[in-house]
């Protein structure tokens, strides 16, 4: 999607000037991915114009693979527009984003060959919640990933503005139970699937328990992260950061987490969640801007000031 939003810090109504940023959950943990020196492919549907390619190259700037996006020759992209908050003032989201052309994408556009290829398929709640057509999808690409013994990751990412949390439990539940890393904010694990936000390690069993996933992550925003894994939970305290902005932050720690998952393992995949989640907070927009130096010197503790 487009990201509008207010070039000085200022609302929406009285914005003079809007400042373009590329945004998208999925494509903000590919980016990450990228960026960190892995191998990430994204796949999308985007009307074939100006504003389509200009969020395709973005994405591609990341070193993203954006080879199998599928072009539509009409319709529109979606976008949304973002005013930024001070406090005690929230940052607030208005999502144009109703019939675009994602949500027309059909599994006999999608180049399954290239899929079959990956190590892991990332997915997030947001796409099950566009419509029909985009919740089929999602099931066909998580069975093929099974059926091509392909490990699959699920951000549960509930969006209050897209559809109930009674529709996404509903939802989101058997899709959930198929994935073998489920990520979930401990916001979205009480409002979502009613469970009790006091205690996160009861909640990362009681995810576990109920979906049978091999690993439950649940992200707590200043407070960090743990996940439980093979019977052990990890903590990992959240990094200190300067906030410029938030948003995408979840994304780049999915990114994090699953980088050093599949590079290491689940204490390592901690730490380098929450230290892109940190280091996206303090650039502007919500794809991750940083590298992987500038990753490894925050969980070092080696970063200096100044770099000459």
């Amino acid at each position: 999607m487009l990201r509008l939003s207010p070039v000085s810090v200022s609302t929406l109504e009285e914005a003079q000037q809007l400042q373009v940023d590329v945004a998208g959950a999925e494509s903000n943990v590919a980016a990450g991915l990228a960026r960190m020196g892995l191998c990430a492919g994204w796949i999308s549907k985007l009307v074939d114009n100006a504003v389509g390619r200009l969020i395709a190259r973005r994405i591609g700037w990341h070193g993203v693979d954006i080879s199998r996006i599928v072009w539509a020759e009409r319709g529109r992209n979606g976008l949304y527009y973002l005013e930024p908050g001070v406090d005690p003032r929230s940052t607030k989201l208005i999502y144009d984003r109703a019939g675009s052309a994602f949500t027309t994408l059909r599994s006999d556009q999608l180049d399954w060959q290239y899929i079959r290829q990956a190590q892991l398929i990332h997915l997030s709640g947001i796409t099950p919640a566009l419509g029909k057509l985009s919740r089929d999808l999602t099931l066909q690409v998580i069975d093929e990933a099974k059926r091509s013994g392909i490990l699959v990751s699920i951000d549960i990412n509930y969006r209050n503005k897209l559809w109930s949390a009674r529709r996404a439990k509903k939802i989101l539940s058997p899709l959930a139970a198929l994935a073998d890393i489920l990520i979930c904010s401990i916001r979205d694990a009480a409002t979502v699937f009613g469970m009790n936000s006091e205690n996160p390690e009861k909640v990362a069993a009681e995810m576990q328990h109920t979906f049978g996933c091999p690993t439950v992550v649940i992200t707590l925003g200043d407070g960090g992260a743990l996940a439980r894994s093979n019977g052990t939970v990890e903590y990992q305290g959240a990094y200190a950061a300067d906030i410029v902005d938030r948003i995408g932050r979840g994304d780049c720690f999915s990114a994090g987490f699953l980088y050093g998952f599949l590079r290491e393992d689940v204490p390592a995949a901690l730490k380098y969640g929450n230290a892109m989640a940190a280091l996206n907070q303090t650039t502007r927009g919500d794809f991750f801007w940083c590298d992987k130096q500038d990753v490894e010197a925050l969980i070092s503790g080696e970063r200096s000031a100044v770099q000459r």
